[in-house]
């Protein structure tokens, strides 16, 4: 395998220098479609070009930047190797999450035409459209646009201030009319690579540089609606309560109980709660709650809703309460083959760099190019397990460590 060597200084300035669009005093404000995130996008375009990359934005608002391989003129043009990741952050959110993948995709375009090193295969950089799903609360739209994974609740999507996809998707470049176009060939792309902070904690308190993610998790969401009555909270008997908010309680410890103590999923969350009438002197007669499971096993995905059923049932018959459970969202794991964990372990080794395998608990632009063509990820340290927040940090060396790792992945795909 040639030895080329990312810069990372530039590497670094990059980072920062895309972290300051979007910063204030509570974090990244660079929520997708927003006027900080065309500006985002605009700085990415312009270090594409500036790494020898022809630039085109896609029916999907995906900003694509592509260096030609080697191959071409001279014979069939190879399938293109594809990396990336999104600049779209959550609101108050981190300066690494997405954008690492993104700056270091175009580190390792640029190193090579540093180095004369043309590769066999086409090289795509992809900054995919609005990962995170804020505001519109439909996630990863770019990446599922290309993999034609596309869904009716994604042309009819409304953001939370009254505007429609179909009215926001131009602003970034995008077409929602011919978002077909968008879709890519499976005999196009030979694999695709992501460089990822990890957003938990595991590496950096084993003190692993790198790690190999096994598979990406699935995550079923439920809204449990919850009805009792409504009563005099001074005058009414405890035994005569049909109290929703005590049931809710039970139900909110359950989805601890299930993935903590019982371990029938890796891990579940009770995230929103909708109390009515919301008075601290009235026994609460409706409570609405938001909850999810994640694991990288769809069977645990099952058995935890079975789980959460069957105690909804017991909670409604022991405090004389109405519970619907209702599946709202399943989205399934994806496991990332063993060729592929391989090739990023090989990477990491070539590099000098310790690693571990772990799973990913988060989503992933990967998981949707996944269903298109071979993909791997290569995960970096967050400082404390922190992400999604303005203390969201991994440190220059670890960013450099990801994008050594991301460049020598590319090298041994091309060879391979």
């Amino acid at each position: 395998m040639p030895s080329v060597a990312i810069n990372s200084t530039r590497l670094n300035d990059n980072l920062a220098a895309l972290g300051q669009i979007g910063q204030d005093e509570f974090g990244m404000q660079r929520v997708a479609f927003s006027q900080f995130d065309v500006a985002g996008r605009d700085y990415v375009m312009e270090l594409m070009q500036a790494a020898g990359m022809s630039v085109r934005i896609d029916a999907g608002g995906n900003v694509i930047g592509r260096k030609e391989g080697d191959s071409s003129g001279n014979g069939p043009t190879l399938p293109a190797i594809m990396l990336g990741s999104h600049t779209d952050t959550v609101p108050s959110g981190g300066q690494y999450d997405g954008a690492l993948g993104v700056i270091a995709a175009i580190e390792v375009v640029q190193a090579l035409a540093d180095a004369d090193h043309a590769t066999r295969h086409p090289l795509e950089v992809v900054v995919f459209t609005n990962e995170e799903g804020t505001g519109f609360h439909r996630w990863l739209l770019g990446s599922r646009a290309i993999a034609g994974l596309w869904e009716a609740e994604d042309f009819a999507a409304v953001h939370d201030d009254g505007a429609t996809l179909t009215s926001r998707l131009p602003d970034i470049g995008g077409n929602i009319s011919r978002i077909a176009e968008a879709r890519r060939r499976p005999d196009e792309l030979a694999c695709y690579l992501e460089l990822h902070i990890e957003q938990g904690p595991t590496l950096h308190r084993g003190g692993y540089p790198i790690g190999i993610v096994t598979g990406i998790t699935g995550r079923s969401v439920y809204h449990v609606d919850i009805v009792g009555e409504a009563n005099h909270a001074g005058t009414t008997p405890m035994a005569l309560r049909r109290d929703a908010m005590s049931s809710a309680a039970q139900i909110a410890l359950a989805v601890r109980r299930i993935a903590g103590a019982m371990e029938v999923c890796r891990v579940g969350t009770v995230g929103s709660m909708d109390v009515h009438p919301n008075a601290g002197n009235v026994i609460p007669g409706r409570v609405q709650m938001g909850v999810e499971f994640r694991d990288e096993r769809m069977e645990s995905l099952a058995a935890a809703e079975v789980e959460l059923r069957r105690t909804a049932e017991e909670v409604a018959h022991a405090e004389n309460v109405a519970i619907a459970v209702t599946a709202q969202r399943n989205t399934p794991a994806v496991p990332i083959s063993a060729n592929m964990q391989q090739l990023a372990a090989d990477a990491a080794e070539a590099s000098g760099l310790a690693h571990v395998s772990l799973p990913s608990g988060a989503g992933h632009d990967a998981q949707a190019i996944a269903a298109i063509t071979p993909a791997a990820m290569i995960f970096v340290p967050s400082v404390g397990g922190i992400s999604h927040a303005p203390a969201e940090y991994t440190t220059p060396q670890d960013c450099a460590n990801g994008a050594q790792v991301l460049l020598n992945a590319l090298l041994l795909a091309d060879q391979r």
